[in-house]
């Protein structure tokens, strides 16, 4: 589970706000211990309206209820996090305008053959309806029952 301090989760909180009524989107930054411990966010771009407006079919959805980071921009966050000892501990996502759930789509993304791709990582997804922050979980992978497990933040 992760670590994480208030005013790194108003930096992401700020980030929803600022992107809305679009899916923000971004990294979390911190050390790999008995548990995750934030120590940065990074936001990120969403690319979903670039795909959308390039590939529709490819890309039915828009940014509105989607939300792509550049893979080369995950890796070079990554890299800068190994450089300092750190790693990518959790990724985090908003919900324009629904509650907060970790959807079959997130869940495939994340562990696209039924076993995470980083199952030390977590997913936060905040929910923000009307402009305003009304809940955030952490979705992290349980060993023993095999499948992501909520832990609500807010």
């Amino acid at each position: 589970m992760l670590q994480i301090n208030p005013k790194l989760l108003e930096q992401i909180y700020a980030e929803c706000k600022r992107a809305y009524p679009e899916e923000a989107c971004g990294i979390v930054v911190g050390q790999i211990v008995s548990h995750l411990v934030a120590t940065q966010v990074i936001p990120c771009k969403n690319l979903q309206n670039e795909l959308h407006q390039s590939d529709p079919k490819r890309y039915p959805r828009d940014a509105k209820t989607a939300y792509v980071i550049d893979p080369k921009e995950i890796e070079r966050i990554a890299r800068e996090a190994r450089d300092t000892g750190e790693a990518i501990v959790s990724m985090f996502h908003s919900h324009p305008e629904h509650d907060v759930y970790f959807s079959q789509e997130d869940q495939d993304m994340a562990a696209p053959w039924g076993e995470p791709l980083f199952p030390h990582m977590s997913y936060l997804v905040v929910s923000v309806v009307a402009g305003e922050i009304k809940g955030t979980s952490e979705f992290y992978w349980d060993l023993e029952s095999k499948k992501y497990v909520e832990r609500k933040i807010l």
